[in-house]
């Protein structure tokens, strides 16, 4: 009895200690196992998941709406033929897509090419679908909403699409109607505007082209808030330059990013950086040995600036950049993107078809919106988010079976991603607009 008593106190000691290193075993099991699943599930840089943003570093993980879109008096997808350059948030948490429709009807009508521009309300209803008509082809690149509620679009307009436009601009209500529409003439040639945005004395800035087609030059036009030319800059250097976009840094100086084509060669990423009055500070070319195309341009922190561009000099197949420049212009750093295959910012026929492939989120990370051919056997709407450093955070891909791009991604106030481009829906090979939440 004395030997049992004396060793009980032991053994108990010792059940004690075996169970706190249990305990101490499973707690840690536990979360290695958690830190592992959330570690996944934020950094998968190939993740194809069909989805919805529900963190701003988590991949989308569910399809909220699709909308297929086509013009109003369409009465199958063969009539006509539509493409989406830009989609916006509104104020009112709905949703605003502008882009163009080209009619194949026979006998050609007069106005072959109008603007759409389409009105939804927060879960993808459509709530007014119009056509703005100016001349004979109409299009718009690109839109934003004014401190009034009202949408202000640019783009171009010609009388018989040939060698002759100029820059669109117009304004559309909250109801749709249009309160002003008007040519703007730069150089009596081949002139248009890919992008606009507001500037901090109420007005707007167009980046776009001006000059002989396929010889343009950068062209930058400031706009009162009714559309009256106040000035524009032409800047010339060899051949084929086109600006894709514009903004008005917080210094007051502009920035215009594009591309420029070396003599029958490629083409570079140019960037010109202006004082407030459009006279030129600097003007520098980026790129490799092969085509280079800058799309989109957005401030950050400190007056440096982050560029998307599409690249076939670096990657594989082609990628999609970014890269980071200060206001010198001097490159701070240059991540691509992309798998194994071709992958791209910009198709469908060249400039006939320019989104607004960058923009910022929340959180100061960025949305780059495109196409993709690496991660399925058809070529998919693509989108993906860095963090401010350029760091991949996800990788979307809409997967339709059908040949679908993305010209325009913006994330939405409820942390979701709003997705606008052109679906190939049929056999005939005309596209709609295709929008995806």
């Amino acid at each position: 009895m004395y030997v049992y008593i004396s060793y009980f106190p032991y053994l108990i000691f010792m059940k004690k200690k075996f169970l706190n290193f249990l305990i101490l075993l499973i707690s840690f099991l536990f979360l290695h196992s958690s830190c592992a699943k959330k570690s996944s599930t934020t950094s998968d840089n190939t993740s194809n998941s069909d989805n919805q943003t529900t963190s701003s570093d988590e991949a989308p993980n569910q399809v909220v709406f699709t909308k297929s879109i086509m013009d109003p008096d369409a009465t199958q997808s063969k009539d006509y033929e539509e493409w989406a350059s830009e989609v916006i948030q509104t104020s009112d948490g709905g949703y605003v897509v502008v882009g163009r429709s080209i009619s194949w009807a026979w006998p050609t009508p007069n106005n072959v090419d109008d603007i759409l521009i389409v009105k939804l309300d927060g879960s993808g209803n459509i709530i007014w679908n119009n056509k703005i008509h100016l001349r004979n082809y109409d299009r718009a690149t690109s839109v934003v909403e004014d401190n009034d509620g009202n949408y202000v679009l640019t783009g171009f307009t010609s009388n018989d699409d040939s060698d002759k436009s100029d820059v669109f601009f117009a304004k559309v209500n909250i109801q749709g109607n249009v309160l002003l529409k008007t040519a703007i003439k730069i150089t009596n040639k081949y002139d248009g505007g890919y992008s606009i945005s507001k500037t901090a004395d109420g007005g707007y800035i167009i980046g776009g082209e001006a000059g002989h087609s396929h010889n343009e030059d950068f062209m930058m036009l400031k706009v009162d808030q009714n559309g009256e030319k106040q000035w524009s800059k032409k800047f010339s250097d060899q051949e084929d330059n086109s600006a894709f976009d514009t903004l008005e840094a917080s210094d007051g100086n502009f920035y215009l990013v594009g591309s420029k084509r070396i003599i029958y060669k490629y083409e570079d990423i140019r960037i010109i950086k202006t004082n407030s009055n459009g006279i030129k500070i600097w003007d520098k070319n980026y790129g490799g040995n092969y085509d280079d195309i800058g799309e989109g341009i957005i401030e950050t922190e400190n007056n440096t600036f982050v560029v998307a561009a599409s690249t076939f000099s670096y990657g594989k197949a082609g990628d999609a950049m970014l890269m980071k420049i200060n206001s010198d212009g001097d490159v701070i750093w240059q991540k691509n993107y992309g798998g194994d295959k071709k992958d791209q910012l910009r198709d469908l026929d060249g400039n006939t078809v320019s989104g607004r492939h960058l923009s910022k989120t929340p959180d100061g990370g960025f949305l780059v919106s495109g196409y993709t051919n690496s991660f399925s056997e058809f070529t998919d709407m693509w989108v993906f988010k860095t963090n401010k450093s350029g760091l991949l955070l996800w990788n979307y891909n809409y997967q339709n079976e059908k040949e679908d791009y993305a010209f325009s991604a913006k994330q939405a106030v409820d942390g979701s991603v709003i997705i606008a481009g052109a679906t190939t829906p049929s056999s005939y090979g005309t596209e709609n607009i295709l929008i995806v939440k």
